[in-house]
């Protein structure tokens, strides 16, 4: 019987106690250590050191680990480790988590113990703590035990037991795949967001954020970061929570746009925004664990959320492909690689190495490559839309210049035939203009030469009496009655012969008007061209305005002015300007009939090079408004009926062009107008 417990006893210990892992190759890694280890749970509120599991072996009891363990406990897990080799050996342990103590130990003596926090790890260890590398000093034939302290991991984390070689390798195989990695995601994250710059698309700014942002979130969680941030890592891990789940709110509102879903699935826009905002709660609460103010299991937030948002962009995606929006393939296609890699990683398809390692960040990047063909292939599509936009556009401005070509040849020739008559109408203007101041001539002409004719008249009809009296003396015989009669009668047809001059005169200067300004230049006394412009445009206003009378002051430098001018132009433009200061003055005179004198001022002054004429009155003046346009052609500020517009035009024509001189106006609305006229000498 004692013999069966001895046996029983051997039995249950071989089960409790792992069997010895023998390193007998230097150039050779031992995985798969699991079937080797025993763990044992530490209680909340247990305080289990090293030192009480080495004292009291036999008062705590390890049994075989389980693929599982419960994320909220702590462990201790132990293994016996033989060395056969001379050379040194290298513990690692890939895990994520970030609290880890590996202790190493003979019997009851602890030879070594390394506490690993990556957050805060020594400078000089920086390189180790981030990769999770322990130096072991097993060697010749020695067997040690290994303890090893994990504080609240998904589950067991995977370790590898290898000499220098194999992990110089390894590692430099790491280096190698996480630069590439890198590399890629910061160049499709600048990629996009120069695109962003550049097309003003928010699709790719929020995808260049998440690439970054998951970038570093697998740079923190992999150790990567220890060497540049130092201490301020355990901050970054306390809040990596919170960023991992920023990506997670990142790829669902990419996926929103991108796929346009609120015009092909309206109900999953809505739900899109619920999730938006579930996980916004969620960065709030983990916020607040991250600073301690809230205790709860923020990895419970992360399985959540990446669980829904990983199930919504594949049905998203799905659901807008089957409506038409091919897109839908490439983040199909991006998460699916994600979720094979991550899945193979989950159940452990692939053996502890590289495929296992990496296959996460393999599928990320995969992932990253189908998101951006997505883009490139939205980029396009844009493109293409904007090329047949083109066409479109530039089909339509074909069309448009052949119809405003044929629109120019109507309204070129309607142009034409609308220039022809309007010269046509403009010479019928410029022609009743001239016979509107023609008549105004002749009505000044006409009440001028009735003073000579009244006296030529009169003498007549005197002479004609003397006469008559003339032969009454002759036959009487009284001779020297006749005699007296006969020098009365010289005298008589004297003034006869004055005062005809007189009228021929007259009648020449109206000639010499009506000719039309195509005389030829000669010397001309300018004081006495006024003069009788003055006499003629006076007498020819008050023609028809019986009750206008104004007062004339002139102010002459010398009697003659002599200037070589066409001397019925000038005399045009005189009365033109004079006719439109009478006009003036009795406008003012209706407006303010007392106390008010109507005057006219006319100035001759010579200079060097040239005679001024200055023509003032004391009318109603020119609004400022309208002083640039009164020799316009056809601009006229008077009652329809009353004036053409071309008198003034006419007249600065006259003096400018015919005459190479200059007309300008100065005036002071309610108070008057002078107009100025420099004619070369």
């Amino acid at each position: 019987m004692k013999r069966f417990l001895l046996v029983l006893l051997l039995f249950i210990s071989h089960l409790t106690h792992a069997q010895t892992v023998v390193l007998s190759d230097p150039n050779q890694s031992y995985y798969n250590l699991d079937n080797h280890l025993t763990t044992l749970e530490v209680r909340p509120g247990q305080k289990l050191t090293i030192d009480s599991l080495l004292q009291h072996p036999d008062g705590y009891h390890f049994a075989p680990v389980a693929s599982r363990i419960n994320p909220e406990r702590s462990y201790w897990l132990r293994i016996n480790l033989t060395n056969d080799t001379p050379n040194d050996f290298f513990l690692r342990v890939h895990s994520l988590g970030n609290d880890i103590l590996v202790c190493e130990a003979t019997g009851r003596t602890l030879l070594q113990q390394s506490h690993q926090k990556r957050g805060a790890a020594p400078a000089e260890l920086a390189f180790r703590h981030s990769r999770n590398i322990f130096p072991l000093q097993v060697r010749g034939g020695q067997t040690h035990q290994l303890y090893i302290y994990i504080n609240q991991e998904f589950s067991i984390p995977d370790f590898q037991i290898c000499g220098a070689l194999p992990l110089a390798q390894q590692l430099h195989k790491e280096d190698w795949t996480y630069g590439i990695y890198y590399g890629f995601a910061l160049l499709m994250a600048l990629y996009s967001l120069l695109l962003f710059v550049q097309l003003r698309d928010r699709d790719n700014l929020i995808y260049g954020i998440w690439v970054l942002s998951h970038g570093i979130n697998i740079a923190l969680t992999a150790g990567l970061t220890i060497e540049w941030l130092g201490t301020w890592q355990t901050v970054m891990l306390r809040f990596g929570w919170v960023t991992t789940n920023v990506s997670i709110l990142l790829i669902i509102l990419f996926t929103m746009s991108f796929l346009s879903v609120r015009q092909y699935a309206p109900w999953l826009y809505r739900t899109g925004q619920v999730m938006v905002g579930v996980i916004c709660v969620s960065l709030v609460v983990l916020t607040l664990v991250a600073l301690g103010i809230v205790d709860l299991p923020p990895y419970y937030f992360f399985t959540i959320n990446y669980t829904s948002s990983f199930i919504y962009v594949l049905v998203t995606a799905t659901v807008v492909l089957r409506r038409g929006n091919k897109a839908g393939w490439f983040l199909l296609l991006g998460q699916l690689a994600l979720f094979v890699s991550v899945y193979a990683l989950i159940i452990e398809i692939f053996p502890l190495g590289f495929w296992r390692t990496f296959s996460a960040i393999i599928g990320s990047a995969v992932e990253m490559l189908f998101f951006t063909l997505g883009l490139s292939y939205k980029v396009n599509l844009l493109k293409k839309h904007q090329d047949e936009a083109i066409q479109e556009q530039l089909r339509l401005t074909q069309e448009n210049q052949q119809l405003i070509e044929t629109q120019n040849r109507v309204l070129e020739e309607k142009v034409e035939q609308r220039t022809a008559e309007l010269r046509a109408s403009q010479a019928q203007l410029i022609q009743k203009e001239k016979l509107a101041s023609l008549g105004e001539l002749t009505a000044g002409i006409a009440h001028e030469i009735q003073n000579p004719l009244n006296f030529v008249n009169n003498f007549s009809e005197v002479s004609a009496e003397l006469i008559e009296e003339q032969k009454e003396a002759l036959a009487k015989g009284d001779l020297e009655e006749a005699g007296f009669i006969a020098n009365d009668l010289a005298q008589n047809l004297q003034k006869i012969t004055h005062h005809g001059g007189r009228a021929s005169a007259i009648v020449k200067g109206m000639l010499e008007h009506s000719k039309g300004g195509e005389g030829k230049k000669e010397p001309t006394d300018l004081v006495r061209l006024i003069q009788e412009c003055f006499k003629i445009a006076y007498q020819g206003y008050r023609s028809k305005h019986r009750d206008f009378h104004c007062d004339l002051q002139t102010q002459f430098q010398a009697d003659t002015v002599s200037v070589e001018v066409v001397t019925q132009d000038i005399g045009r433009v005189v009365i033109n300007v004079l006719t439109n200061a009478f006009y003036s003055l009795r406008e003012r005179s209706s407006q303010q009939p007392e106390n008010y004198l109507p005057q006219v001022w006319i100035r001759i002054t010579q200079q060097t090079a040239h005679a001024e004429l200055r023509i003032k009155d004391n009318g109603t003046g020119i609004p400022q408004a309208i002083r640039a346009k009164i020799f316009q052609p056809f601009f006229t500020t008077k009652p329809t009926g009353e004036g053409t517009g071309l008198g003034l035009s006419l007249s600065y024509d006259i003096i400018t062009k015919g005459h190479g001189g200059t007309m300008t106006v100065e005036s002071q609305e309610g108070l008057g107008t002078e107009f100025i006229v420099r004619l070369p000498v």
